[in-house]
C-alpha cells in the first residue's frame, strides 16, 4: 500500500502566476497506475476555487478525459472564457510531461493536455429564485422505474460497522487490494439486504484520513469515486457474463457534475451516494451519481461515460499516451 495522504493535501493547488498552478498528483489516489479521474477532477474544482474565490462554487463543471494521467505534477492553465458578475465561465486544462520550473511552464511538442474542462463559477449562497416542488424524491433517485428506497442508517454505529443496516466494503483483501489504491482514502458501506438492482449502487461514503470532511472542491473525487456496477454482475465461479477472476479498469471518458447546493465551508462528514446505469453495451456505460447529504438534502447530480477495459489496457506502456 501506498502511503495515505489527508484529501486535501492531495488536491493541494500551488498559484504560479495569474492563470497557471500547479498540482502533485498522488499514487494512493491511483487505480494501477493512473490517477483517479474524479480525483483529478477535484483537483481541478480547486484551482478554480483559488482562482474566483468570490465565486467558490461550481455550479457546473464539465470535465474531458483526453490521456491517462500519472503520478506527479501537473500544471493547470486556466482562461476567464466570460467573468461575471453572477457566473462567470471558466476553461480549465491539465497538463504533464515536459514541465518547466518557470515560465511558460510547458514545452511546446513534448507537453501532453491530459484534461480539458469547463466551469460555471458562482456563489450559490447568493442564489435567489423561484422554488417548485418536483416528483423527484430523494429516498429514489431520478429514474423510472424506481428502486426502493434504502434503509437508514445510524452514524455512530456505522463508524463502528454495527449499523444493522449497512455493512463496510473491507478493503485490500482480493486480488485488486493494490489495484484500486484510490479506495483506501474513504470508507463505503453498503446496505447488508443487498442493492435494488445489479444496475443500482446505494452507498455511503466519508474520507477516513486526517479526520478531513466532504467540501465542494471533493465533490469531483465523490462522483467517480465507485464507478463499478459491472462488478455486480460478476459471477462467483465461471465465465458468464465474463470471467470470475477478469480484472477490468474503468477510465472516466467524459464527467459533468451539477450542485444544487454548496457544502458548508467546513465540510461534512457523510455523503450517500445512489448510482445507476441505464444501459452497458459493447464496452461502454452511462452513470447517473446522485449525492444526497445526511438528512436527504440533494447536493449534486453527476453524470458521466466510462469505458470497459481489460486492466492491462492501465498498466500498459505509455509511450503514445492513449486510452
Amino acid at each position: 500500500m501506498s502511503e495515505l495522504i489527508p484529501f486535501s493535501e492531495a488536491i493541494k493547488v500551488e498559484r504560479l502566476d495569474s492563470h497557471t498552478y500547479k498540482v502533485n498528483l498522488i499514487d494512493s489516489y491511483c487505480i494501477g497506475t493512473v490517477p483517479n479521474g474524479g480525483y483529478t477532477a477535484s483537483c481541478l474544482l480547486e484551482a478554480a476555487r483559488l482562482h474566483l474565490p468570490k465565486q467558490p462554487d461550481p455550479m457546473t463543471a464539465h470535465f474531458q478525459f483526453l490521456n491517462r494521467t500519472e503520478v506527479g505534477p501537473a500544471i493547470i492553465v486556466i482562461s476567464d472564457v466570460k467573468p461575471g458578475r453572477q457566473f462567470s465561465m471558466l476553461h480549465l486544462t491539465l497538463y504533464q510531461r515536459g514541465l518547466l520550473s518557470e515560465a511558460p511552464w510547458i514545452t511546446d511538442g513534448s507537453t501532453r493536455t491530459e484534461i480539458t474542462a469547463y466551469l460555471t463559477a458562482t456563489d450559490l449562497s447568493k442564489e435567489n429564485g423561484l422554488n417548485l416542488p418536483t416528483f423527484w424524491e430523494s429516498t429514489y433517485a431520478s429514474f423510472d422505474p424506481k428502486p426502493l428506497a434504502p434503509p437508514p442508517a445510524d452514524f455512530s454505529l456505522l463508524k463502528e460497522n454495527k449499523d444493522p443496516n449497512w455493512t463496510k466494503l473491507e478493503y485490500g483483501k482480493g486480488p485488486g487490494g493494490t489495484y484500486a489504491r484510490v479506495l483506501q482514502n474513504c470508507d463505503l458501506y453498503f446496505p447488508k439486504a443487498g442493492q435494488p438492482h445489479q444496475s443500482v449502487i446505494d452507498v455511503w461514503m466519508r474520507l477516513n484520513v486526517g479526520g478531513e470532511k466532504f467540501t465542494n472542491s471533493s465533490l469531483g473525487f465523490v462522483s467517480d469515486a465507485f464507478p463499478y456496477v459491472v462488478e455486480s454482475y460478476r459471477p462467483a465461479e465461471g465465465n458468464k457474463p465474463f470471467g470470475s477472476r477478469e480484472m477490468f479498469w474503468y477510465p472516466t471518458v467524459v464527467m459533468s457534475l451539477e450542485l444544487k447546493r454548496t457544502l458548508p465551508t467546513e465540510g461534512v462528514e457523510w455523503l450517500r451516494l445512489r448510482m445507476q446505469t441505464r444501459e452497458i453495451r459493447n464496452g461502454r456505460l452511462d452513470m447517473e451519481v446522485v449525492i444526497l447529504r445526511e438528512g436527504g438534502e440533494l447536493i449534486g447530480v453527476s453524470h458521466q461515460v466510462n469505458l470497459v477495459l481489460g486492466s492491462e489496457r492501465n498498466t500498459s506502456g505509455r509511450e503514445k499516451g492513449n486510452i
